[in-house]
């Protein structure tokens, strides 16, 4: 899968939980940008399945933990793609 699909995915997901299409920088913060941690498992989840991806439940609790940016989602889901 290409890093440019999943980026579009990501940030097609964010703007929808954001409920406006503006662009974001990769490196914004999740938080700054207004999604909470339940935002997060959710757009994990959403994004998993959308890319039809599958991650074990650490792999996903280890994400959920760590990712800060749009651009750590696209690293996950690239990563766990690789599986």
């Amino acid at each position: 899968m290409k890093r440019a699909v999943v980026r579009s995915t990501v940030h097609r997901f964010i703007s929808r939980l954001l409920e406006r299409q503006d662009d974001f920088d990769d490196n914004a913060s999740l938080a700054e940008l207004g999604l909470d941690k339940s935002d997060i498992e959710d757009l994990i989840f959403h994004l998993e399945d959308e890319l039809g991806l599958t991650a074990f439940t650490a792999e996903e609790d280890r994400m959920l933990k760590t990712a800060r940016t749009a651009n750590d989602l696209s690293r996950f889901l690239m990563e766990i793609e690789r599986h």
